[in-house]
């Protein structure tokens, strides 16, 4: 897993059905249902055959496994973790692929005054997010946020070079989905295609049912129950709800998405949907976005045409807010909420 507990990666099912395509050439559509990064995973792609279109899937899971094994903290020998205990004040070369990634986070850190900071691995560790959760005393708290953040990094994007100027530590919990999302839609150059990597998800060539792909988006604190139905025909939709995943300390709510800029678990409870043409600009957004909360991040994302929608819990109800850009880009149904 490239943010929690490591699982090796395990074939549950594989299926094919035949379709039509908008001309009424036939297509199969195979899918593969998986466990890797943690999550469940679904890939599904059509083909002209079945075993064109599962030579497509083990192309795209070959690539998310690869990308998993550069990026896991779990792994002692991934490229994260070989910087994350590389010594203080000495420069780290990156691969040129971690390079461009890399250029890419330190973006959307300064584009979001630091709501988005993968740096926070103490912050992590002080507050036991990965494991039974836990409430760090004002000490603990103050030291772990000290030793946090990407202004303690230094990264030179013209010799792909990062230096550490403390024990920070960087943790990929908030784009290592979307970065591998990014890596098969670069690779698959024939689609169509959709990845659903634990609720975040991709797509690539247009379906051939009617051209679009039809996406839910779930109830933050019943992920059974579809709230919003949207139709995508190319990039990525990922989503940040707290509730599934927060964790009761002794009456104290730890939730997993903690404010790099406070050193605390974000306050919000409900959830944020962002769509991008890039994985990684959609998952990287949406733990910003619900680290800002809807007023900041309705106010910031508009400002910015970012495609965001939140799902706000008000006293038994859900209220949906969501951007120009949201209503522009995605025709959607809504289904009230009850």
């Amino acid at each position: 897993m490239i943010g929690g507990t490591l699982k090796t990666v395990a074939l549950l099912t594989v299926a094919g059905c035949v379709t039509l395509s908008a001309d009424n050439t036939p297509l199969v559509l195979v899918s593969r249902d998986v466990y890797l990064m943690g999550t469940r995973a679904r890939l599904s792609a059509y083909g002209e055959t079945y075993d064109h279109g599962l030579v497509t899937l083990e192309a795209a899971l070959e690539t998310i496994e690869a990308t998993e094994e550069e990026l896991s903290t779990w792994r002692s020998s991934s490229h994260i973790s070989t910087l994350n205990r590389h010594p203080v004040g000495r420069a780290w070369t990156a691969t040129p692929r971690l390079c461009r990634m890399f250029v890419d986070v330190w973006k959307w850190y300064r584009a979001t005054g630091g709501a988005f900071d993968p740096a926070i691995g103490q912050l992590l560790a002080a507050w036991d997010v990965h494991g039974d959760g836990a409430v760090p005393t004002r000490n603990a708290s103050l030291t772990a946020l000290a030793s946090s953040g990407l202004a303690l990094m230094a990264f030179d994007s013209d010799n792909c070079t990062l230096t550490r100027h403390a024990d920070v530590a960087v943790d990929v919990g908030a784009f290592g989905k979307g970065e591998a999302l990014d890596r098969v839609a670069d690779m698959l150059t024939e689609g169509p295609w959709m990845i659903d990597i634990g609720g975040q998800i991709a797509v690539g060539g247009r379906s051939p049912q009617g051209g679009s792909w039809t996406i839910d988006i779930a109830h933050p604190h019943q992920r059974d129950k579809p709230t919003l139905q949207i139709e995508v025909t190319n990039g990525s939709l990922a989503t940040t709800a707290g509730s599934e995943r927060d964790l009761d300390v002794n009456g104290t709510r730890v939730g997993h998405v903690l404010d790099p800029r406070t050193g605390r678990p974000a306050p919000f409870s409900g959830s944020v949907s962002v769509w991008h043409e890039r994985g990684m600009a959609a998952d990287a957004l949406s733990t910003a976005l619900y680290v800002m909360g809807p007023e900041e991040g309705l106010r910031w994302a508009n400002s910015r045409d970012i495609a965001a929608c939140y799902l706000i819990p008000v006293q038994g109800t859900l209220r949906i807010e969501m951007t120009r850009a949201f209503r522009q880009l995605l025709p959607i149904a809504i289904t009230a909420p009850a």
